[in-house]
């Protein structure tokens, strides 16, 4: 048991289960913590989201302290407002989803963050200390990102896996509890330090587990209750569908770049794997810039076609800026769509 010994045991405990949520947060652009910059990447991805976390839970301190001037009262709940605004935006389910619908999830989001930092309070936690005020509000805004995720995302079998791979990882750091002697509950009041540090790993985590199952078991017995989970292809997307030949029933499965969605019918180009050089109505996509979205070389057919909506297999991901500049300077791509558009991968779209 000497792995599970000593506080660097449980930072590296810590440092495990963060990145997993890390990439529940992430989204599709969890290949940028497998770089070298990685661990500098997380960093900074956690400082940048416990920061936005810690605002969105500054209205707790309001009901509970001397909330001051009317002026400050103002200015909390205005920043508060305005984080839980771009983070709802960040995390909205497609590019075109309603304003309402993105005020919902700000507001949700909000309430989320600063009820679990009243409720915190409330219990005992030390909140007034900055490192617990953040791991609660860190905690309460991925436990609330991650219900926006799964809630949308299709299936019963992977939930229940999660769910118990967070239960795995909460056995993980009981078993460090245990094994240093640290009590896995207490009274936050008289905690001692190592003690709260579990229990704000145990608590959220055994919390997630839970709230996975229940979506399972929803969407296994009443899925009429959850949001069509289904996503739709939009412009500017790849995804994997089934293409027929030309002039022929038969068809395979291939990725398309969708050109237009929605409704019955999409328009898309082809994409092809094999060698186009020679013809001049192929753009070529070289696998090194386009690693997120294909595994080979392979070439753009340029002569857009409609495809049914049922033939739409599996989203991809985002088709690279330049290749969408290539296709709008041809006029293949609607009026209006933005491919000049800065797309960090902190202001995205969700991946589903």
């Amino acid at each position: 048991m000497d792995l599970l010994s000593g506080t660097g045991a449980l930072v590296v405990i810590t440092t495990l289960i963060v990145s997993v949520l890390l990439c529940v947060i992430a989204g599709d652009r969890v290949d940028a913590f497998l770089r070298l910059t990685g661990p500098v990447i997380a960093a900074g991805v956690v400082a940048i989201y416990g920061c936005a976390a810690l605002l969105l839970a500054a209205p707790a301190d309001l009901l509970t302290g001397n909330p001051g001037s009317s002026g400050a009262v103002w200015t909390t709940l205005l920043i508060a407002l305005a984080v839980a605004l771009l983070l709802a935006r960040r995390f909205r389910s497609h590019s075109r989803e309603p304003l309402l619908a993105v005020a919902g999830r700000a507001l949700i989001l909000l309430v989320c963050c600063s009820g679990a930092r009243y409720l915190a309070r409330l219990v005992g936690f030390p909140v007034d200390a900055f490192w617990t005020a953040a791991a609660v509000s860190l905690a309460a805004l991925m436990l609330t990102v991650a219900a926006f995720e799964f809630i949308r995302r299709p299936g019963v079998l992977h939930l229940v896996v999660r769910a118990f791979v967070l239960l795995s990882a909460t056995g993980l750091v009981a078993a460090w509890a245990i094994t240093n002697h640290v009590p896995v509950y207490a009274d936050p009041r008289t905690a001692s330090p190592r003690t709260l540090w579990v229990m704000l790993l145990v608590e959220p985590l055994g919390a997630l587990a839970i709230l996975l199952l229940a979506i399972a078991v929803v969407r296994h017995l009443a899925p009429a209750l959850l949001p069509d989970s289904r996503r739709r292809p939009t412009a500017g997307e790849i995804w994997n569908a089934f293409v027929t030949f030309d002039g022929d029933d038969e068809g395979k499965d291939r990725p398309v770049l969708v050109l237009r969605g929605g409704g019955d019918q999409a328009t898309i180009l082809k994409i092809t794997s094999q060698d186009k050089s020679r013809f001049a109505d192929y753009l070529p996509l070289p696998r090194n810039r386009c690693r997120a979205i294909l595994t080979k070389d392979s070439w753009l057919a340029l002569n857009p076609m409609p495809l049914p909506a049922e033939s739409f297999r599996s989203y991809r991901g985002r088709c690279p800026a330049w290749i969408l500049a290539e296709v709008r300077r041809r006029d293949l791509l609607p009026a209006g769509f933005g491919v000049g558009r800065v797309r960090s991968w902190l202001t995205a779209g969700r991946a589903r």
